[in-house]
């Protein structure tokens, strides 16, 4: 038994390396600061700029977030795909309406109670998207199970659900369930809007920022499995998600935040979203060496969440920062007094917590998973 054993692990190590070096040799067939000539004969060819071109980028996107159909001449066409990665945005706020236009409807018109309107808005949400972006986040928390980047593909790419990605998803799910519940009725006016029905909107909308700038700044990893031929062509995707693109996106979504939320709250809105894409991002290039569908997905997740937990926590942290800027630094009450404030105490409990379990982890823990890897393959390699 021991020697069957030996045999199958001697085995995954072997089909790991397999799929590592095929990933590797993917993500280097091109200079990442050229352009093959089959992206390039895309962007020079018949899909140059121009008004038809950016409708089929638009359905292209829209049949591929969505499961609602599109004209006949549209189709899944990776350029295209990446192209219109810039209407991310556009479809999540239309996807963002109709959400929000069904949580009024069960809350106001049929009376049922917020936590119950909620839920029903976003099964048809879930409905219209087909899980796109859950499923996404399942696999990305799946895959966070994994010792390499290899292995950690290899988990995102089967189609079965563990307990990390089951548990994504619960939380995830009842977390924009209570948030959309507790913000109670939608009011709708413009610059000064409150309740669920704006928040829906707002947080499917800025949520999807976090796909066009991530694929414009981080390199895009090639996929193993059976749609690894359609994902080749994305690895050069920056190429095609150029600044004006991204631009136009952020524009967007500035835009629709303004017109419900002002201006103010707006820039704070965008620059959370950025800053956790950005974190993301970070995270991508250390767990895969880039980002890759199913990561943009979960990362979209994730940006949707805390969008919904800012514009719930709007008021407490407005009032908090009252507090400080009032009492703090005008010097009227010291550091320990402060701590005794009912609202600004547990702040300080978790910034402690936080810093409490870094410094834990740095100075007693041993390194991250993936830097003994490197540190075995390095110590492999100098005995060969």
């Amino acid at each position: 038994m021991t020697a069957a054993a030996d045999d199958v692990n001697d085995g995954g190590q072997q089909h790991a390396g397999v799929i590592d070096e095929e990933v590797k040799s993917r993500n280097t067939v091109y200079d990442r600061n050229q352009i093959s000539s089959e992206v390039r004969a895309f962007l020079s060819g018949s899909s140059t700029t121009c008004t038809r071109s950016e409708v089929r980028a638009f359905f292209t996107v829209w049949m591929f977030l969505t499961r609602l159909p599109s004209p006949s001449y549209c189709d899944l066409h990776p350029g295209y795909l990446m192209r219109g990665m810039s209407y991310f945005p556009v479809v999540g706020c239309i996807l963002g309406c109709f959400c929000a236009i069904v949580y009024d409807f069960m809350n106001v018109t049929l009376g049922l109670p917020s936590n119950a309107a909620a839920t029903l808005a976003l099964a048809f949400g879930l409905y219209l998207t087909g899980c796109f972006h859950e499923d996404g986040l399942a696999d990305t928390a799946d895959g966070m199970g994994g010792w390499s980047k290899s292995q950690m593909l290899k988990i995102m790419t089967d189609s079965r659900l563990g307990t990390f990605g089951v548990s994504a998803l619960c939380l995830f799910l009842l977390i924009k369930t209570q948030l959309i519940g507790h913000l109670a009725a939608s009011h709708w006016e413009v610059g000064n809007c409150s309740g669920a029905g704006p928040a829906i909107l707002v947080a499917q909308t800025l949520a999807r920022l976090a796909a066009p700038y991530l694929i414009r700044t981080r390199e895009y990893v090639a996929e193993v499995g059976p749609k690894s031929p359609f994902y080749l062509f994305m690895v050069e995707a920056k190429h095609i998600v150029s600044w004006p693109r991204v631009i136009f996106a952020t524009f967007f979504c500035y835009l629709i935040s303004t017109a419900l939320y002002g201006r103010s709250f707006t820039i704070g809105l965008l620059l959370v979203v950025l800053l956790v894409a950005h974190k993301a991002g970070n995270k991508g290039d250390y767990l895969l060496g880039g980002v890759m569908g199913d990561y943009l997905g979960a990362t979209i997740c994730i940006c949707e969440a805390t969008i919904l937990i800012v514009i719930t926590a709007r008021r407490p942290i407005v009032e908090s920062y009252q507090v400080v800027m009032h009492d703090f630094i005008a010097g009227d009450e010291s550091m320990l007094a402060l701590y005794n404030n009912d609202r600004i105490r547990p702040f300080m409990n978790i910034v402690l917590l936080f810093v409490s379990l870094v410094l834990w982890c740095r100075l007693v823990g041993p390194p991250d998973m993936y830097d003994r890897e490197d540190d075995k393959r390095e110590d492999i390699e100098k005995k060969d």
